[in-house]
């Protein structure tokens, strides 16, 4: 963890936290959360932005005031379960499904979306085979720097599970692996060039899980990560696999409406887009990769 100023090392220490129950840390940081939507403005305005770029052309548009205000609680509520010590629960059937396609000898694609707290998805695998690779972005493997958010990258890279693989030029790479019989995490919500109907818009999302798939004969999982209280659960689809689909659109496609199913039961839930790799281009008309 990368020095700071003393008031962010108390805030982002890992000793610290382990030592401090969650529950009653939720429940405060719901309450922060709600002040939060009540006194700040700025807040409400971002909230409102945010959750019309997601939800607009969507059943759900007509609830924007109210997700607004529940992805206000929801962004306070995570800040705390990102310091508190990593883990996650798994009912029976999602295990079964990890179980089967891990234990197996093809490659497996584990598929998320930057929905609530993805970074614990790992610590719910059941199988001692687990996660091998993770891909990530460049900032993953850059030096922290010396303030907040030095130190939550210095906390994911703690927590990671899996050897990280660098995004940029891996394609080959990552072919190679699952050809192998390895498994990987990817995010598919990042912006690509393939144009996909997603959540009531078009949106220019990345399909290299789609082709590894296809290529690398590699069954894929979607899961996320969901908040019940102060606990989070991993739930996890049913395997898609490329055998039984007729090319990579069709891969992309199925991939996609698991993916926005699981994101308009939670909207709330979704990171900012424009935070994680759109910059400006996630709109209430269209996602466009910057």
């Amino acid at each position: 963890m990368p020095p700071c100023s003393l008031g962010v090392r108390v805030r982002t220490s890992p000793g610290l936290r382990r030592v401090m129950p969650t529950r009653p840390l939720v429940a405060r940081a719901e309450r922060r959360g709600r002040a939060s939507w009540e006194r700040n403005a700025r807040a409400r305005d971002r909230a409102r932005a945010t959750i019309e770029a997601i939800v607009a052309g969507t059943p759900r548009a007509g609830e924007l005031e109210e997700l607004a205000r529940l992805h206000v609680i929801e962004a306070s509520v995570d800040r705390t379960l990102f310091w508190q010590p990593w883990s996650a629960r798994i009912d029976e059937r999602s295990a079964a499904r990890l179980r089967e396609a891990l234990t197996g000898e093809r490659g497996v694609i584990l598929s998320a979306c930057h929905l609530g707290a993805f970074y614990r998805s790992m610590y719910a695998l059941p199988v001692k085979r687990g996660l091998q690779y993770s891909v990530v972005g460049p900032w993953f493997l850059q030096e922290p720097s010396h303030d907040y958010w030095g130190r939550r990258v210095a906390r994911m890279r703690r927590g990671a599970l899996g050897r990280p693989v660098l995004s940029t030029g891996s394609f080959p790479i990552l072919l190679a692996l699952l050809s192998r019989g390895e498994s990987m995490y990817l995010f598919y919500d990042l912006p690509g060039r393939r144009e996909t109907p997603f959540l009531g818009k078009t949106a220019t999302l990345a399909d290299g899980s789609a082709r590894l798939a296809v290529e690398a004969d590699a069954l894929v999982l979607a899961l996320r990560a969901r908040r019940a209280g102060h606990e989070v659960w991993v739930d996890v689809a049913a395997a898609l696999d490329p055998r039984e689909l007729a090319d990579v659109g069709q891969m992309h496609a199925a991939l996609a409406a698991v993916h926005e199913r699981w994101i308009l039961e939670e909207p709330a839930a979704l990171a900012d887009p424009n935070s994680f790799g759109w910059e400006h281009g996630a709109t209430a008309r269209a996602w466009v990769r910057p």
